[in-house]
């Protein structure tokens, strides 16, 4: 590997870090109100949120060289915000917008595609998963393992944007589908919230949607509570 290209993986990984950061520390709000049917709004806000980041993702242009995969991290970073907005309307939709941690952000939008990196901040307990609290210190070492993996697969993909029209419908494709996962995450996670609501909670708790947690480890502190 040259030393360009390891250059511009470090500097990669570095924006990736900060941008994924800045996104996670600030929440954004929502401008839509509990709703009576919040799963079927849920839905329709996944559908828009997919279309609308596959088109970006389909047509954003790379400029010649491997450098140049620098200039469209900003870019890139507009389907991230499209998530987190994603995000914050279901939550919002089930009334459940004030549980939108930092934490469970991580969790809703990385837990298809990175599961293994944030399974220790959720704890099974029984069929549900506790969401653990972070230190900043914690949160950002987290987020930096996010943003290298992140900047690998951007690097890979990079490849394939090099065919025009193959690149364009494969990204915009991929996008769709890590769109429409973080929504289906999401939607798992603050439709048991809701669920839940005349029980003592305090963490966030949710019924993994695929039946199975990110970790084996039993915490008996949790399950005390």
């Amino acid at each position: 590997m040259t030393e360009e290209t390891e250059n511009t993986k470090k500097k990669l990984k570095e924006k990736a870090t900060n941008i994924l950061f800045d996104l996670i520390t600030n929440i954004p709000d929502s401008l839509y109100a509990e709703n009576r049917e919040p799963e079927k709004r849920a839905n329709q806000l996944i559908q828009q949120a997919a279309f609308k980041a596959a088109t970006i993702s389909a047509t954003l242009s790379i400029p010649a060289g491997i450098t140049g995969i620098l200039t469209a991290i900003p870019d890139i970073a507009a389907i991230w915000r499209i998530q987190a907005q994603l995000v914050a309307d279901i939550a919002a939709s089930y009334g459940k917008l004030a549980l939108l941690s930092r934490e469970a952000m991580v969790w809703c939008l990385f837990r298809h595609s990175a599961a293994q990196l944030i399974r220790d901040i959720a704890v099974r307990t029984g069929s549900r998963i506790v969401v653990q609290k972070l230190s900043t210190t914690a949160l950002k070492a987290l987020i930096q393992k996010i943003g290298i993996k992140i900047s690998s697969k951007f690097l890979s993909k990079s490849l394939l944007r090099a065919i025009p029209v193959v690149g364009a419908v494969g990204n915009g494709a991929y996008t769709y589908y890590d769109t429409f996962e973080v929504g289906k995450t999401a939607t798992a996670y603050f439709k048991a919230l809701a669920d839940q609501d005349g029980k003592a909670v305090t963490d966030a708790e949710i019924v993994d949607a695929e039946g199975a947690g990110p970790s084996n480890k039993e915490d008996s502190s949790s399950e005390a509570k």
